[in-house]
C-alpha cells in the first residue's frame, strides 16, 4: 500500500542570514514535522549559523555551493532529493504554521498534477505611501489549471512551489541561464520558464488557498524600479529563448505579455497618480529592451 506523498523543502539562500533565520523559525515552528529542509547556500562566505544548526538538527541539511544562479541551487537540491515532491521555498518567506500539514494534506488528494501552489500575501509593507508588494500570489478558489496557452503566472511562482520531482527531471531541470541574479542580463524568469515548459508538455497545476505563506516585504520602495526592471529582462530573455529555439509562436506570445504587463504599470500609473508606478513602468520598459536584445543576440 503507497504511503502519504513525501516531499523536501528546499531553501536557497545568498548573503541574507536574517531572512533565512526567520524563514528556518517558521518552518521549526510547524504544526506538523514530518519533513526535511534543505539548504543551499551560495553566500561569500558560507553562513556559519547553518552549519551549527544542522549539527544540533537531524531534519536540516546543508549544501555550501560555490556557483551562482538561483536555477544551479535548486538543481543540485533535486539530485540530492529522494522524496516524491520537492517544495522550494525563498528565504525571506514565512510559512504559516499550519502550512505544512496543508500542504500534505493537499498533495494526498493531488492526483495526477506535477505542481502544487498556494497563496502567497505581503507582509510588512510600509502601512502608508507609495508600494508595490513584490511577488505577492492571490488564490481565492481550489483549481487544476493546464493548458499551452496559460500565462505561466498563472500556476504560481517560485517563491513557494511544489514540484513533482519527476516531474522536474523529466522537463531536465531548471535552466542555469536564467535565475542568475545580479551575474547576468537574465536575473529571473527561472519559474515561469519552467511553468511554461511545464504546460507546454500537457503537465497540470493545483492551486490551493489552504496552503498559505507571507512574503516579506523588506525592500524600500527606491529598490523595486531597478528590481522589476531585472524581472522584466529575464522574462524578455526567457521569451527569445523559446522564439529561437523553434516556439516562434510561444516566444512571441510571451513576449507580448511582457509588453502588456509594462504598458499596464503605465496606466496603473496614470489613474493612480503614482510616481513610482511610473517609474516602474518606464523600467520594465527598459528591461523589456535589454532583455530582448540579449535573449536575441546570445547563443541559447
Amino acid at each position: 500500500m503507497t504511503g502519504p506523498p513525501s516531499f523536501l523543502v528546499v531553501v536557497c539562500t545568498r548573503d541574507r542570514p536574517a531572512h533565512l533565520a526567520t524563514t528556518i523559525a517558521a518552518l521549526d515552528a510547524q504544526s506538523w514535522k514530518d519533513f526535511e529542509v534543505l539548504v543551499v547556500d551560495q553566500s561569500r562566505p558560507p553562513n556559519p549559523v547553518l552549519a551549527d544548526r544542522a549539527a544540533d538538527d537531524p531534519r536540516l541539511r546543508v549544501i555550501c555551493d560555490t556557483g551562482v544562479g538561483l536555477s544551479r541551487s535548486r538543481n543540485l537540491a533535486c539530485r540530492q532529493a529522494a522524496t516524491d515532491w520537492l517544495v522550494y521555498l525563498d528565504d525571506d518567506c514565512r510559512p504559516e504554521p499550519g502550512w505544512a500539514a496543508a500542504l500534505q494534506e493537499a498533495l494526498s488528494r493531488a492526483g495526477d498534477v506535477d505542481m502544487v501552489t498556494g497563496a502567497v500575501g505581503g507582509a510588512g509593507p510600509p502601512a502608508t505611501g507609495d508600494y508595490l508588494e513584490v511577488t505577492t500570489y492571490a488564490v481565492v478558489d481550489e483549481a487544476v489549471i493546464s493548458g499551452r496557452w496559460t500565462p505561466p503566472w498563472k500556476v504560481g511562482l517560485g517563491v513557494c512551489m511544489a514540484v513533482r520531482r519527476s516531474s522536474v527531471e523529466r522537463l531536465g531541470g531548471w535552466d542555469e541561464r536564467l535565475g542568475v541574479g545580479s551575474e547576468g542580463p537574465f536575473g529571473a524568469a527561472e519559474d515561469v520558464d519552467l511553468n511554461y515548459r511545464l504546460l507546454r508538455s500537457g503537465g497540470k497545476a493545483m492551486v490551493t488557498p489552504t496552503v498559505r505563506v507571507w512574503h516579506e516585504q523588506w525592500r524600500a520602495a527606491t529598490e523595486l524600479a531597478p528590481l522589476y526592471e531585472r524581472y522584466m529582462a529575464g522574462w524578455c530573455g526567457f521569451a527569445m529563448k523559446h522564439l529561437r529555439g523553434g516556439d516562434i509562436a510561444g516566444g512571441l506570445w510571451l513576449w507580448g505579455l511582457g509588453l502588456t504587463d509594462a504598458l499596464r504599470m503605465l496606466a496603473s500609473a496614470g489613474r493612480r497618480r503614482s510616481r513610482l508606478r511610473l517609474h516602474v513602468g518606464l523600467a520594465k520598459l527598459r528591461g523589456l529592451v535589454v532583455g530582448t536584445v540579449a535573449g536575441v543576440t546570445r547563443r541559447w
